[in-house]
Order: structure tokens, then sequence, then C-alpha cells
């Protein structure tokens, strides 16, 4: 639970730096970029630390034949499925109480929420529920909004950002969710 307390605090703090942009400006195309800079400033503070610590993991022995593009691409992507339109801070917050507390209520919960858009929500139950069905389904969103961009080896990658994976998966992949995991 402290490495919720510190993520918490450091999304309340998060910016982004003139380095920062520099480093989106070298991997991510303009379409890319209309995907990232649709998250919250925090998401965004995330996946840019993702992506950094990627490039301190791809160093390590056992990782061979990476492509350095694809991995801080799909690192700087990953959770483009949850925009600043549909999640906000306390959403996640509540989001992350829920699923340590009631696990299979939530997922419930999410589940019924499929069908609902944020913007059309009609009450603030519906929205809260929408975005634990962003929080829940964030990869695969991310993961069809990649495909309409014909980015489907990213796609490939994030979709499965947060399920159980083996020593089987791709290098990237498994850079991705250790640098994730860590951030």
């Amino acid at each position: 639970m402290i490495k919720r307390v510190r993520q918490f605090w450091r999304a309340i703090k998060a910016k982004l730096t003139v380095e920062d942009r520099v480093f989106i400006d070298k991997y991510l195309n303009d379409e890319e970029q209309k995907l990232f800079f649709a998250m919250r400033v925090y998401d965004q503070r995330h996946v840019l630390n993702v992506a950094y610590t990627a490039q301190r993991i791809k160093k390590q022995e056992q990782y061979k034949n990476i492509d350095d593009d694809l991995l801080i691409r799909a690192c700087l992507l990953h959770d483009v499925g949850r925009t600043a339109e549909d999640i906000c801070l306390m959403d996640k917050v509540i989001n992350v109480l829920l699923g340590k507390f009631l696990p299979q209520k939530s997922k419930r919960w999410a589940s019924v929420a499929k069908g609902l858009k944020a913007n059309k929500a009609k009450s603030f139950w519906q929205k809260r529920r929408y975005a634990l069905y962003i929080y829940y389904n964030h990869a695969q969103l991310g993961a069809e909004k990649l495909n309409e961009l014909g980015l489907n080896d990213i796609a490939e990658i994030i979709r499965y950002h947060h399920d159980k994976i083996d020593n089987k998966a791709c290098s990237e992949l498994q850079i991705l969710c250790l640098a994730d995991s860590l951030n």
C-alpha cells in the first residue's frame, strides 16, 4: 500500500519537463502524440517514467535483440486507453481501493458499465462505474485505438501489459510489464 501512496503523491505533483517533451517528440509521431496528450498529466508522467525505467532494464544481459523504438513507443502508449475525459485521479484512487478490498464486486460493477460513455453518463454513479470499466479494460481499449491507427505491433504488446506473462512473451512486453510494475 505504501507504493500506492507514493503513486498518489507523484500524481499530485506530476508535470512534464522540456527534456520529457524532447523525448516524446523523438519517439512519437503526431497521431501518437494526440493519444499521449489525451491522457491526464499524471498518466503522461507515469508512462514517461515507465519508458525511462525500460531503457535501464533493457541494458541487462538477459534481454537481447530488443527493438528499442518499439519498446519505448509501447511504454509511452501503454495507458492510452485511459483518457482525461474518462477517468480522474479520485476515480483512480477509488478504483484501486475497490480492486484491493472488493475485487469481485468491482469487476462486476465495471462490466455493467461497458455500454456507458463518460460524457454521456446521466448520473454521478454511472460516471464512476464507467471509470471503473476504464480502469479494468484500459489495456484492451488502448490496443483497439492503436489498431485503428495501424500500430498493430504496439497494440499487441500493450493489450497484455496487465496479464500474467511468462518468459515466452516477447522481450518488449516483458520489459514493459517489469517497468510498469516498478512505477
